[in-house]
Formats: C-alpha cells, structure tokens, sequence
C-alpha cells in the first residue's frame, strides 16, 4: 500500500524578518495581500486536497505540453 503526502504550501515569515526586519516585514506583506489578495490564502485552498503525486502528475502534462 503505498502512502498519499498532502501537498502544503509553507510561508517562510521568517526570511522576511530577517532580511527587512519586523516592521518591514509586515508593511511588505499588507501591501502584496492590498495589491494582490492573500495568494497564500488562494493558493493552499485551491490545492489543499491535491496529493503529491497529482501535483507531480500536472507538472509532467504541462511539460510535455510545452507550458513549463
């Protein structure tokens, strides 16, 4: 029986912090979420129930459909 692996998306909060510091961090996030929407947000429900192989599956039919 083989084991199915949930796709996630992980945020890396962190690297921003360390890179633009605490307050710059979250002026930089409420802007891409003011301009953009919370893709992140999107970007897991959309893919919440995908496994890793159907996510493996997608980008081999793209590739070889010449999109990626």
């Amino acid at each position: 029986m083989t084991t199915s692996r949930i796709a996630t998306v992980e945020v890396p909060f962190e690297a921003l912090v360390k890179e633009l510091g605490t307050k710059r961090a979250i002026e930089f996030i409420s802007e891409i979420r003011k301009s953009y929407g919370d893709s992140v947000v999107e970007l897991r429900t959309a893919t919440e129930k995908l496994t890793i192989e159907q996510v493996e599956a997608e980008i081999k039919t793209l590739k070889r459909q010449g999109k990626i």
